[in-house]
């Protein structure tokens, strides 16, 4: 009997890195039961966005110099490699697929002095520092976005990416039925409002006392950190229709239910967008690592799916909103030919190179 094919994740971080992480080893395992899946990275056991009782794991220490004081970075990267090497002598992968950020360094040092097969996982328009630093020796670099290929050496494809959805993520909702689901109104103009995995307050503010010319009801998940009751009770007050959640699992319903979103840039929201051909108003986080999600957004806008609003301009969201109404069907369908070039699944990619290699 063949011996089944193994594959290490290295992951870590926020939604954005696990999400799509834990949607392809879903995708995988559906399409060849046979292939064993073993995710590694740091802080796995206490990370909100891990499903931990779904999928295998192991803890692998690691730190960002750029977040932390640069010695005890470098301590805890050390330790990270050592603990590398032990887990890949233990569970022997014949690949590896790196999601990105500092969680999955310690792991991709590990595959490149051990001679192991890596592939790249890239979500975003500019690919962050350890994607960018350990792409000329990948197997090839999977990217949502052909930009990305500017920044990367050795070998990319485009790819379409995998989509998380707690439960039932395949099942196809109406618009209709998805707003029931959240006990609105189901033939209302809807607004999606999140801020990603992490939230976001300047748009939570900013749609809590929107001024809008037209009727609307909201759809509002507000982050963990916030207060959803409070958020819920200044609807009522103003008389708007609105269903107020601390974080959803069932993205596919939600998407299901707007009209506009208004959110972050992420890499994992614009890959949301496409899929649902949902138009947004994007509001990058200023904070973002070489402000990548400025340039995600910005090639929302360049392909007529999206509009880019700064946080500082939150105050103008209301106007920004009738401005696009009447383009919102011109820009859903933008989206839906963007989702539908000619580009193969990311799941599709990793098994042809198992198959070929």
């Amino acid at each position: 009997m063949p011996r089944k094919s193994k594959i290490l994740f290295a992951v870590g971080g926020t939604g954005g890195h696990l999400f799509p992480a834990q949607a392809l080893a879903r995708d995988l395992k559906e399409i060849r039961g046979d292939i064993e899946i073993l995710f590694g990275g740091g802080r796995l056991s206490s990370n909100l966005f891990f499903h931990k009782l779904k999928f295998p794991f192991r803890e692998v220490t690691s730190s960002s110099p750029f977040r932390t004081q640069p010695v005890k970075a470098a301590l805890q990267i050390g330790r990270g490699i050592l603990e590398s090497f032990d887990l890949i002598k233990e569970f022997s992968p014949d690949l590896i697929i790196g999601f990105g950020s500092f969680y999955s360094f310690p792991i991709l040092v590990t595959a490149r002095l051990k001679g192991i097969p890596y592939i790249l996982v890239e979500s975003n328009v500019l690919p962050g520092r350890v994607n960018r630093l350990f792409s000329s020796k990948a197997q090839f670099s999977a990217v949502q976005y052909e930009e990305a290929r500017h920044s990367l050496k050795g070998k990319s494809v485009p790819a379409k990416m995998p989509f998380w959805s707690q439960e039932n993520q395949g099942m196809v909702f109406a618009p209709a039925d998805a707003r029931k689901h959240y006990q609105l109104d189901p033939e209302a103009f809807t607004l999606l409002v999140f801020g990603g995995s992490q939230g976001a307050e300047a748009i939570n503010r900013a749609v809590v006392e929107l001024q809008l010319n037209l009727a609307f009801q909201v759809l509002h998940f507000c982050g963990r950190n916030q207060d959803a009751d409070a958020i819920q009770k200044r609807y009522q007050q103003r008389g708007i229709a609105a269903c107020v959640k601390h974080f959803e699992e069932q993205m596919h319903i939600a998407w299901a239910a707007a009209d506009l979103a208004i959110c972050r840039a992420g890499a994992g929201t614009m890959a949301e967008m496409e899929i649902f051909h949902v138009p947004a108003i994007l509001v990058p986080w200023p904070g973002a690592t070489d402000r990548h999600q400025h340039k995600n957004a910005d090639i929302m806008q360049k392909i007529g799916g999206a509009l880019l609003l700064e946080e500082s301009d939150l105050g103008n969201l209301g106007s920004k909103i009738e401005q696009i109404f009447t383009e919102l069907p011109k820009m859903k369908s933008n989206l839906k030919g963007y989702r539908e070039r000619e580009t193969s699944h990311l799941a599709t990619l990793v098994l042809n190179h198992l198959e070929n290699n």
